[in-house]
């Protein structure tokens, strides 16, 4: 074997000492071994790691399969069989209109349930056209509820978003609108997408309901403002609610810009 100039013999230094071959053999054994034992380790650690990972992303998958073959399927069924039955009701305008609701409300329930499906699956599919997205959202609210709808969106709004970030903005403003619909009596709700203080940005839901009453404004928040909340701090932002009786609740989430793209 061949040295360099200036390599030493990694028994050099212990034969100088005094140590045998032997000795020296048992040292660099051992320490080999450490070595063996310490790489062992790091692999079995990020093994387990890797393999969490893939446990948990497989039993959404699964889970994900489940509803969509169980229940999505299921509601769809439902679906037809009602238009069917509504054809058997001809003439019969209140069974109809009843049985038109039931549609509606059966329609809500498959298209939460899509979505928690996209949760499931790591997916959104509204990264790129956010706001394409979110004018088609208000435009099946206007359909269903009559309520005027208006999307502003500034030049600055970002023209694709983080994923995790699309989706949850999305999940507030579904959040905000079901809050109009079933609380506010009102007649415009207003989104807004834009730029906000320093390099944030802010979502706005504003509509021109009836707004809180002194006695509702000091009741704890719902579950929904409670999930609009943590869905802001999952983004690293915040939620602000105003609302004032006789002049309308705002609904805005001001994020982070660095979390958005």
């Amino acid at each position: 074997m061949y040295r360099t100039f200036g390599e030493e013999s990694p028994t050099a230094g212990a034969k100088y000492l005094g140590f045998s071959d032997a000795d020296v053999s048992f040292v660099l054994i051992h320490r080999l071994k450490e070595g063996r034992v310490v790489a062992s380790s790091q692999v079995v650690d990020n093994s387990a790691q890797a393999e969490t990972s893939s446990s948990s992303e497989e039993i959404r998958r699964m889970l994900a399969r489940e509803l969509h073959d169980r229940v999505a399927q299921t509601l769809t069924t439902m679906l037809i069989e009602l238009e069917n039955f509504k054809v058997e009701q001809s003439g019969r305008q209140s069974v109809l209109r009843q049985l038109g609701e039931l549609q509606d409300s059966t329609r809500d329930v498959l298209d939460n349930l899509r979505h928690v499906l996209y949760d499931l699956r790591g997916e959104s599919g509204i990264e790129e056209g956010f706001a394409d997205a979110v004018r088609l959202l208000l435009a099946r609210f206007q359909e269903r509820t009559h309520v005027n709808v208006l999307l502003s969106v500034s030049p600055v709004w970002p023209s694709r978003l983080r994923s995790q970030a699309a989706l949850n903005i999305y999940r507030i403003i579904e959040e905000a609108l079901s809050n109009v619909r079933m609380h506010s009596g009102a007649a415009l709700v207003e989104v807004v997408l834009g730029p906000a203080i320093g390099s944030h940005y802010a979502i706005s839901v504003i509509d021109d309901g009836r707004g809180a009453d002194g006695a509702s404004g000091d009741r704890k928040p719902g579950l929904g403002t409670l999930g609009m909340q943590e869905r802001a701090v999952i983004l690293g932002g915040r939620l602000e609610v105003e609302s004032v009786a006789g002049g309308g609740t705002t609904v805005r989430a001001i994020i982070p810009k660095e979390q958005l793209i």
